[in-house]
Order: structure tokens, then C-alpha cells, then sequence
């Protein structure tokens, strides 16, 4: 007992005390992990695990389209905000029709999505400040291909 209640406090101080831009990365890798682990859950036909862990992707999916901001965001905050709504609708159906190639489609997307935050956020620990962060999500977003 011990032990949990240390990791938990551990979380909670880690969550707390991280800069935006790491707490961001850190939800993409969640997602992708849980993601990632619901796929596995399929696999092994234990459909509880799938759906717990696919229930955790969509929460934080969820969680960053609500983070959105659309006044400072602008376009690019719009175009996230129609990916995160397509990969909750694709996951949706992934839930339904319990297929496995729409968990790794949508764990794609977030993987793109991801590299173009770190290569931001990893710019600016390196003194880039002269890193256009808008372009680079752009580019992100233009390079996701949505292909049922």
C-alpha cells in the first residue's frame, strides 16, 4: 500500500510542478501508451483491458481538445480541434466494432501530432527561440492523412 500511495504522490508533485510544454508532451504519451495498451487488451480477446485503457486514451484525447485555445490558436487550434473530435468518433467506432486498425491509425495521428510538439518544446530548451512553433504545427496537422 505504501508503495502506490508513494507513486501516486510522486505523479501528483510531477504533474504539478512541470512546465506547459512538458505536461503536454507527457498527455501525448499517455494517450499513446494507453492507446497502445488497449490494442494489446484486443489481442489477447480480454475486452475489459481494451476498454479501460481505451476509455484513458479518450479522456485525455478529450482533455486537449478542451485546452484548445481558438483565440490564440487560431487555424491551427481549429484544425486540432477537428482531429481530436475525429480520433474520439474513430475511436468510438474502433470501441464498436472492436477493430484494432482503428486504434493504430488514431495512435499514428497522435504520434505525428506528438513529434511536432517535441521538436517545439525540445527547440526551446536548445535556445532555438527563433523557432516559428505555429509553422511546425501546421506542418504536423497538414501532414496528418485521414484514410478509413
Amino acid at each position: 500500500m505504501y508503495g502506490k500511495n508513494a507513486h501516486n504522490t510522486y505523479q501528483t508533485v510531477q504533474v504539478t510542478t512541470t512546465d506547459k510544454g512538458r505536461l503536454l508532451l507527457m498527455m501525448y504519451e499517455g494517450a499513446i501508451k494507453f492507446l497502445r495498451q488497449a490494442h494489446a487488451g484486443l489481442k489477447e480477446d480480454d475486452i475489459a483491458k481494451f476498454c479501460r485503457f481505451l476509455s484513458k486514451a479518450q479522456a485525455i484525447i478529450a482533455e486537449l481538445m478542451n485546452t484548445l485555445d481558438f483565440e490564440k490558436g487560431g487555424t491551427i487550434a481549429r484544425d486540432l480541434d477537428r482531429l481530436y473530435d475525429f480520433m474520439l468518433f474513430y475511436l468510438t467506432e474502433a470501441n464498436l466494432y472492436r477493430d484494432g486498425n482503428r486504434v493504430l491509425k488514431t495512435i499514428k495521428l497522435i504520434e505525428t501530432i506528438y513529434q511536432a510538439y517535441k521538436e517545439i518544446i525540445e527547440g526551446k530548451k536548445d535556445g532555438e527561440g527563433a523557432v516559428d512553433e505555429a509553422q511546425k504545427v501546421a506542418e504536423a496537422t497538414k501532414r496528418v492523412h485521414i484514410s478509413l
